[in-house]
């Protein structure tokens, strides 16, 4: 018959086993738990991810310098605003984005090819339908960098930059439009707006 050591032993371990056992138990609570939340979890739309849409100058609203930017290096400053359709999202993050509708403002050093020293800001409204329609997802706030980009027009420069704030903040975004009206004045009359049509991309 055991005695009352052999007994208070097999009882520890008993015990201690059973401790084990039960904190297995409760790790694979957790890990399935965790686990499962994980695997349905839907992405933000206030995450990351990268976005293509195609761009126009918006109706009746182009793109306006003042003064006119000529061949002559000049500081002006540039407001409009840029439909945004036909989003697509690469990587499947911002599905939710359909169109958008920039408005910017900033102003520059420019030529009738570009511009350098480039500051403003910009915001994009973000729409769940076609043609900025049904609800509003969210919003970004894009800031253009201070170089600026070469392109066709002096627009691309305030096309490239950084989302500072909202929706894919941090991300790039670069954009380039091709004019649809006559901008070869600018090298001899100037040129105070522009129309155009591209795509803007957010990496």
């Amino acid at each position: 018959m055991p005695d009352r050591a052999h007994t208070t032993i097999a009882a520890t371990t008993r015990l201690r086993r059973g401790a084990k056992a039960l904190a297995s138990a409760g790790a694979a609570l957790v890990l399935l738990v965790t686990g499962t939340a994980a695997a349905h979890a839907q992405p933000s739309a206030r995450a990351g991810g990268s976005l293509k849409c195609s761009l126009r100058t918006a109706p009746g609203g182009p793109i306006t310098f003042s003064p006119p930017v000529s061949n002559t290096p000049k500081r002006i400053s540039a407001h409009g605003t840029v439909d945004l359709d036909d989003c697509t999202s690469p990587d499947g993050r911002q599905a939710r984005i359909r169109s958008g509708r920039l408005v910017l403002s900033g102003s520059g050093l420019a030529t009738c090819s570009g511009a350098t020293g480039v500051q403003g800001t910009g915001t994009v409204t973000w729409y769940s339908g076609a043609n900025r329609t049904g609800r509003v997802i969210g919003r970004t706030t894009v800031r253009p960098t201070s170089g600026g980009g070469q392109g066709y027009t002096p627009v691309d420069s305030f096309l490239s930059g950084e989302a500072a704030s909202g929706l894919m903040a941090g991300h790039p975004f670069a954009g380039t439009a091709v004019p649809t009206n006559d901008v070869k004045r600018c090298f001899t009359a100037g040129l105070d707006h522009i129309e155009g049509r591209g795509t803007l991309n957010v990496a």
